[in-house]
């Protein structure tokens, strides 16, 4: 067992306190406030509060001014982890006087009513899209509404790109943590490996990898994972949510996934191929092109360029293969914003594709990004020559040079022991 990091500090809650400070300053706002999702959902599909609260995912986090931080909590199950915490004696970043159970627009637009917020410039976390959860943006509708209700004549302004530019350059402390987090996603894509074989269920393969990340004391929610001789879909097992059993993996299966791995909620992924036996030489001839634009977007993720940067060098071994591709090459992580897709075809290149009715390539978003030394990114090209695809990747962090992998053997298409 692997020695954990640290907890992150006091000195870290801080810094990000004033990146939220300096949010408000550059912005012209007089508060600024932030929308967490609901956790148990991976472990919450929006968790900016966590930033900065690091405490349980689910609050509405509002600074006003320099005052600190008020957490308005969905229900006093919070107050209740809060206080056995602080018996505990865990190191906590927020206190007792700040936690304020009622999470809803109306409770804080009292607050912001009663801070005199009337007319104010207020910013916001949640009203952006943000892919690939909410494109139509995080925070719920009433919630906004009960907040405008309480001051009518403030302005609410969407600041999501503001805070990516701060909270996407990791601190020491948090590159720890992620750190930790890839050597658990290696962990989970090895126990993946050394347990695919004919005869085993796509259930009995997930059941491996989630409890080798819980026994390490990492958390996930969800494999996404699929097999056959060929394969061509992309997400959770179809078992998951439709009734029918797991399939039988069977000699010349490749097994596809998307692993999960997370620490102090810093998330890593692992694109994790297996090949059981001999596979089809297309599927050779895929990974071997996602390994290529790999190494070449290991090479572009460096200090100077620009997120469009990497996403051209990923692409390119790929339009010049011929192939397609299925999910994104690359995307952001910790938190997530750009997203690259690139220019090469999709699923709309398979003849089978012709009868949906309308099939829409996703853009590739946030191209003009300039890379600063720190920031994550998920590694996922893959590459598909009609019905046999191949996917590998990793978790990287940007260089001066280059890129700074973090794992490396769902970096290479893996073989299933004989």
């Amino acid at each position: 067992m692997r020695t954990p990091p640290a907890p992150l500090s006091l000195a870290e809650r801080d810094r990000r306190w004033a990146v939220a400070r300096d949010i408000m300053a550059s912005e012209r706002l007089d508060a600024l406030v932030v929308h967490g999702d609901r956790e148990a959902a991976a472990p919450a599909g929006f968790s900016p509060d966590c930033y900065f609260t690091n405490d349980r995912p689910g609050s509405i986090v509002v600074f006003v001014g320099d005052a600190i931080p008020r957490v308005f909590t969905f229900a006093s199950l919070m107050i209740a982890d809060h206080l056995q915490a602080g018996l505990r004696g865990d190191l906590q970043w927020i206190a007792p006087e700040q936690l304020w159970v009622g999470k809803s627009g109306q409770e804080v637009g009292r607050w912001l009513q009663r801070c005199g917020l009337h007319a104010a410039r207020i910013g916001v976390l949640g009203l952006e899209p943000y892919p690939p959860f909410y494109f139509d943006g995080a925070l719920p509708a009433r919630t906004l509404q009960g907040m405008q209700a309480a001051v009518p004549a403030a302005e609410f302004i969407p600041v999501y790109r503001a805070f990516f530019q701060r909270a996407s350059v990791k601190s020491r402390e948090e590159q720890a943590l992620i750190a930790h987090a890839a050597w658990i996603g290696e962990s989970m894509s090895e126990a993946l490996r050394a347990t695919a074989r004919p005869g085993v269920s796509e259930a009995e393969l997930i059941a491996t990898v989630t409890a080798t990340c819980f026994s390490l004391g990492g958390y996930t929610a969800e494999v996404l994972l699929g097999s056959g001789p060929e394969y061509v879909g992309w997400g959770p097992p179809a078992w998951q949510y439709r009734a029918q059993p797991p399939r039988i993996l069977r000699e010349g299966d490749l097994v596809l996934s998307e692993i999960f791995a997370l620490y102090g909620l810093m998330e890593t992924q692992h694109q994790a191929a297996v090949a059981i036996g001999e596979v089809h030489d297309d599927i050779h001839r895929a990974a071997a092109v996602a390994r290529a634009s790999y190494e070449a977007g290991l090479s572009a993720l460096r200090v100077g360029n620009t997120f469009g940067d990497v996403v051209d060098a990923m692409e390119a071994p790929l339009l010049e293969a011929g192939g397609w591709h299925v999910h994104p090459l690359v995307h952001s992580l910790n938190p997530y914003g750009p997203v690259g897709f690139g220019r090469a075809p999709g699923i709309e290149a398979l003849p089978e594709a012709a009868r949906y009715a309308h099939i829409a390539p996703l853009p590739t978003v946030g191209r003009e990004l300039p890379l600063q030394a720190g920031m994550c990114f998920a590694f996922e090209p893959n590459c598909a020559f009609g019905r046999h695809m191949a996917n590998i990747g990793g978790t990287v962090i940007v260089g001066e040079q280059a890129g700074d992998a973090l794992n490396e053997n769902s970096t290479w298409l893996m073989q299933a022991d004989a």
